[in-house]
């Protein structure tokens, strides 16, 4: 989902981290705050006070994404949901799933989770801003306080719609889930539930853009296309849980593979591999133990008069060895490790021993495969099991 993002800090265990498209957030934030909201609630306010005030209003607004998304975390990790981590990003949070929750009472306690902290901050600034003095030039610390007691309400409220993948989605999934027993048309109902909100910002976007407001016009349509996107990719994922939870690696990975010798030297690698089977990377093998592989951009960086002197051992790449897994490990472990390490292709090993090759492009053609000819239905739990 992310691309490079800076860790920040831990709290309790979880990394929380800034994705790169943030700072485009927070620019945003701080000069709609700085330029717009504070100067036309506080009279007469000075441009270098209404900077400030802004930068501290994005600092209380991240505070209250991080506080919103903290909450789903510390309520998975009393299901035992593995959670990567807490990201910001140019939409605002989001708590790092690593499985979908096992029962439809866990995810709907994890869902309520954020909304309920956003309310509860939100009441607390209100609080806060009661006790002081009413914002003036002077004194404008009231109107920070308003703010995020707003927005707080305002994020809290929007998250509440039942829309997959807002937290109201999750929640109206949860609730599907628990009546029927079937996680699968829980998924597909709060999916398209999620597609409907994010088609209204996206025109709702179009008609702000049209009559002038170009900037809350470009948020609302990037906003509704994130919904779009992210509805459809619990979709996706849902039914490649489906049709792969049951399937072992063995049964879909090549098997014998072409392999390099360890001893090999690079040019003859080049005319007898790569240009004659035409792949990125080949594992490379001493005996039958996995030592790594090579790949074709490490080799096309190497001078012509080097390829005779080094072999194959001298230029191979280690970072082969994390990305290995078992031929009895099921094909939905598999994809996580691929996603993990941005990779497409799996190294197969039993104690250090490569057995084969697992690719993406096998794992989608089976699915494609599966779902041509309907071999499997999604697994339905009963509404017992899932709030039990």
């Amino acid at each position: 989902m992310f691309g490079k993002k800076i860790g920040l800090f831990s709290i309790l265990g979880f990394r929380v981290s800034l994705d790169f498209t943030w700072f485009f957030l927070a620019i945003l934030i701080v000069w709609s705050l700085s330029r717009g909201y504070f100067p036309a609630v506080i009279e007469g306010l000075d441009p270098n006070t209404a900077l400030v005030l802004g930068i501290v209003g994005a600092l209380g607004l991240f505070f209250s994404i991080i506080f919103h998304e903290f909450s789903h975390a510390i309520v998975a990790r009393q299901f035992d949901i593995p959670i990567a981590g807490i990201t910001l990003f140019i939409f605002g949070g989001v708590a790092e799933l690593e499985k979908e929750p096992p029962s439809a009472k866990s995810e709907f306690l994890m869902a309520l989770a954020g909304p309920i902290a956003s309310y509860v901050l939100a009441i607390a600034f209100y609080i806060i801003a009661g006790l002081l003095p009413d914002a003036t030039a002077g004194a404008p610390l009231a109107a920070v306080f308003s703010y995020l007691a707003v927005i707080n309400t305002i994020l809290a409220t929007f998250n509440l719609l039942p829309a997959f993948p807002l937290d109201g989605g999750r929640v109206f999934r949860a609730a599907i889930w628990g009546w029927t027993g079937n996680l699968q048309r829980a998924t597909k109902l709060a999916a398209g539930t999620g597609r409907i909100l994010g088609t209204f910002m996206m025109v709702l976007g179009v008609f702000s853009i049209i009559s002038g407001n170009f900037v809350a016009g470009m948020w609302q349509a990037l906003i509704g296309l994130f919904i779009i996107g992210a509805a459809r990719s619990s979709e996706v994922q849902m039914v490649m849980k489906t049709y792969l939870d049951d399937v072992p690696v063995r049964q879909l990975m090549v098997g014998n593979p072409v392999i390099i010798p360890a001893h090999m030297p690079i040019d003859e690698i080049i005319e007898d591999y790569f240009y004659r089977f035409g792949h990125k990377v080949f594992p490379v093998v001493r005996g039958e133990v996995l030592l790594g592989w090579v790949r074709l951009e490490d080799i096309g960086k190497l001078a012509v008069k080097e390829r005779a002197r080094l072999t194959a051992f001298d230029v191979l790449s280690r970072d082969a060895l994390d990305r290995t897994v078992s031929p009895d490990s099921s094909v939905t472990h598999a994809m996580d490790i691929m996603r993990k390490h941005n990779t497409s292709r799996l190294l197969v090993t039993s104690n250090g021993k490569l057995k084969g090759i697992l690719t993406l492009k096998d794992i989608m053609n089976h699915v494609a495969v599966r779902q041509e000819i309907g071999a499997a239905g999604y697994p339905e739990r009963s509404a017992e099991d899932s709030f039990g």
